[in-house]
């Protein structure tokens, strides 16, 4: 099986990180399907968050990658924003917007929303493990890593 590409790999894991790291409780099955595009078949896209509040990932940024037998671990630091539910009812929401061609829709939610305020930005880092999968596309692999497992830069 051929290693992933250093530079695809680190792609992928920002991206990931981009969209583990953000979702929004008015449409969680937006994280669900983004969460699938990274994931092999079966996982579980819920992982990570409890279905409630708001979070954004405003910026994110690969650093180190770590060789281990044919993955290769990504650390990435992603700026996140939380954001806190402000008294009075839910509005409505309406989500009109559609899908560009050949687009696919991020969990990141919309920077401002109605009965949202934003709390001050945290940065948060992630060690995202990748790999290739059967059909020869990146995946993020959720197996833990072997302790035993050779490691080298």
């Amino acid at each position: 099986m051929t290693p992933p590409d250093r530079s695809e790999a680190a792609q992928l894991a920002v991206c990931f990180a981009t969209d583990y790291l953000s979702w929004d409780e008015a449409v969680p099955e937006r994280r669900v399907e983004a969460l699938g595009w990274y994931l092999p078949p079966g996982a579980d896209c819920t992982l990570g968050w409890t279905g409630k509040g708001r979070q954004r990932v405003e910026a994110a940024h690969a650093g180190r990658i770590i060789s281990v037998d044919y993955w290769l671990v990504v650390d990435v630091r992603a700026r996140v924003t939380p954001y806190r539910r402000l008294s009075g009812p839910p509005p409505d929401l309406t989500d009109d917007f559609e899908l560009l061609e050949g687009a696919r829709w991020s969990s990141v939610p919309p920077t401002t929303a109605a009965g949202w305020e934003a709390g001050p930005s945290m940065w948060l880092r992630l060690s995202i493990p990748i790999r290739r999968h059967d059909s020869g596309a990146l995946v993020v692999e959720l197996a833990p890593i072997p302790e035993n497992a050779e490691r080298s830069s």
